[in-house]
């Protein structure tokens, strides 16, 4: 058998195209792993790197046009098994990257201590969704994958995604508000 699963030299993804795909997505994936791992680097940094090991034994035709919603449930599915491994859950944790959601024109500091304080807040209301919801949220807004990558990484239909998304994000408002 040669190098890709069922496949010859010729069907293999091409060197090139997998480093841009790695130079594109990297930084991404092992954020996305890394919380669902719980802050876990190198763990997240071996998930992605077994991910890429594995889109290259893929055949490229079929593999190409949907190689980043295959990464995202590749790198999912294994954390996920990891954390069953490891007997534990993962929640929305400090390292995924919610100061990108932080308005930096703020100049004044009780401009920027009242941002502090707001995105505080978020994120204590983030981490009090569901994980699914949680996780679906991280892979819109941070990941900016689209509802039908959405679909693909996780197995949900895309009425799904959308459905928990709003629903999130509702609950978020809404739990914003009584403060």
């Amino acid at each position: 058998m040669g190098p890709c699963r069922g496949g010859t030299e010729a069907t293999c993804p091409p060197p090139v195209w997998v480093a841009q795909v790695f130079g594109e997505l990297e930084v991404a994936l092992v954020a996305y792993v890394r919380g669902r791992l719980g802050g876990n680097l190198e763990g997240a940094r071996d998930v992605v790197q077994e991910a890429f090991v594995r889109l290259c034994q893929q055949d490229w035709p079929e593999i190409e046009p949907h190689a980043t919603a295959w990464l995202y449930r590749t790198c999912r599915n294994r954390a996920i098994d990891i954390q069953r491994r490891e007997g534990r859950m993962s929640t929305l944790d400090s390292h995924t990257d919610l100061g990108s959601l932080q308005d930096r024109t703020a100049r004044r500091p009780d401009e920027q201590m009242q941002q502090g304080e707001q995105l505080a807040q978020v994120r204590s209301r983030l981490e009090q969704l569901p994980d699914q919801q949680q996780e679906l949220l991280r892979l819109r807004l941070h990941d900016g994958l689209s509802y039908k990558q959405i679909a693909d990484v996780t197995g949900l239909t895309v009425g799904n995604v959308g459905y928990t998304l709003h629903q999130a994000i509702s609950s978020l408002r809404v739990s914003l508000r009584t403060d």
